[in-house]
């Protein structure tokens, strides 16, 4: 049975905003770019494939990579029975340097095999503007799950961290027993088509990891992986001898048995330049929650926001309604038993930052409610209007919807 995490009272969710704020919270209008983009919608994204300024969207099914073209809509396929399925993760780049959008995909998905599969491999156009794509392989490792772009070496060039759900030759349903997840660290070599990708191991202390997200957390001007796993919230930073330390941020929910801990994570800001940290918990979890960073304590202090949210699997933070709080965008997978504090789900939802009385609260806002069963979601302003849109993929429901924002009337 689910124990409820205590948390301190600090944070508030008032579920009925008042009348000025809500109408100050910006209107959105869904369309579904695809009724069924395969089995699961593992991953989507937003790029700029065909080169003509505009962001598309990239989603990622189980036996293939597709993309819709921005405005049509119009589908295309980048590769289909390519892999060893399942795909799983995607991230773009330009890691051939020729101005062309490339990915980076993990595929070969085996959550309960720690000791094969899991592969990663880079996608790149050949010849012309529209060439077919190629895979090229990078590495592999068991229950590769989540990958992210971003410059943690501080050598000014951008590396591929991939994070593992589980460390190698470990058992369920106590994954915590035995060796943790190797956080890896790929740096793209001179010719990537021909040479090795170098390759370092960040952490192997944490156990199911389930994602991770790439900023500037102390503001030093580097960048930090942040992770979420059984053990909590962590910040993982190489010194400049190349060694790598780790820093707890949160507790995560330490109550819950067999599952535990931390899952999805991202950061927020909010225009006071404070930050806050929100995740999913525990792993695969029903439950909301910021941490905020409290001066006379060395962890940042645990704040549950909403529950239930029955098997959260989609965090983002950005600005949806511009007024310079970064709100929560939160993805549920699965439909609520109890729909009495909330929307039933599955869904599409926002927090938004609220402060009342000089303390930190978020109004919950309803995206889409049963519309479509969360995977994954991000932010991404697509009709370049100067608005965040949201776009998301569902698991259970096999689809990929766009939310355009339509602000503020």
């Amino acid at each position: 049975m689910r124990k409820h995490a205590i948390a301190s009272v600090c944070v508030f969710l008032w579920l009925c905003a008042p009348a000025v704020r809500a109408a100050e919270f910006p209107a959105f209008e869904a369309k579904e770019l695809d009724p069924h983009v395969g089995n699961v919608c593992y991953a989507v994204t937003a790029a700029d494939v065909n080169g003509d300024g505009k962001l598309d969207v990239v989603a990622v099914a189980e036996d293939a990579v597709v993309w819709y073209e921005n405005p049509s809509w119009n589908k295309h396929v980048i590769i289909k029975n390519a892999t060893e399925r399942d795909n799983v993760c995607l991230q773009a780049h330009d890691i051939d340097g020729d101005g062309r959008i490339d990915f980076a995909l993990g595929a070969s998905w085996q959550p309960a095999n720690t000791k094969t599969g899991g592969t990663l491999q880079w996608l790149t156009r050949t010849g012309a503007k529209d060439g077919e794509w190629r895979v090229i392989p990078i590495g592999s490792e068991p229950t590769l799950h989540r990958i992210r772009w971003g410059d943690v070496l501080g050598n000014g060039k951008k590396q591929l961290v991939v994070a593992p759900l589980q460390g190698r030759n470990t058992k369920g349903p106590n994954w915590g027993e035995g060796s943790g997840v190797r956080i890896l660290v790929y740096s793209v070599p001179a010719d990537p088509f021909k040479e090795p990708w170098p390759v370092e191991v960040a952490d192997d202390s944490l156990h199911t990891t389930h994602n991770l997200q790439i900023t500037d957390f102390n503001g030093d001007g580097k960048n930090e992986i942040i992770v979420a796993g059984w053990e909590g919230v962590f910040s993982l930073s190489r010194r400049d001898d190349g060694k790598w330390f780790k820093t707890k941020i949160g507790t995560g929910n330490q109550e819950t048995a067999p599952f535990k801990g931390s899952s999805e994570v991202k950061v927020g800001r909010l225009k006071s330049g404070e930050q806050y940290v929100a995740t999913i918990e525990p792993w695969h979890g029903f439950q909301v929650v910021v941490y905020t960073k409290n001066p006379a304590e060395r962890l940042w202090s645990r704040q549950l926001i909403a529950e239930p949210v029955t098997w959260g699997h989609a965090v983002w933070c950005s600005d949806l309604d511009g007024d310079g709080d970064e709100e929560l965008i939160i993805g549920q997978r699965d439909p609520n038993k109890d729909s009495k504090n909330g929307p039933k789900g599955p869904g599409l939802f926002v927090f938004d930052p609220e402060l009342k009385d000089g303390k930190l609260g978020f109004v919950r806002h309803t995206i889409d409610d049963g519309g479509v069963a969360t995977e994954d979601a991000l932010a991404a302003d697509l009709n370049e209007d100067g608005r965040p849109d949201l776009i998301a993929g569902g698991r259970a429901t096999h689809n990929v919807k766009i939310y355009l924002n339509k602000g503020t009337k």
